[in-house]
């Protein structure tokens, strides 16, 4: 149970991550592509 909630937690900092990248580089749209599609998945 554990693992299942770091892997949670891993996944929205990951995503945090790179919609402050995307806002603070303006070269978002590299990084938003994988960002968008595990969002989807």
């Amino acid at each position: 149970m554990r693992i299942i909630f770091i892997v949670m937690v891993a996944s929205v900092l990951s995503i945090l991550v790179f919609k402050y990248a995307d806002q603070g580089l303006g070269g978002g749209e590299i990084m938003a592509s994988p960002a968008e599609l595990s969002a989807q998945n």
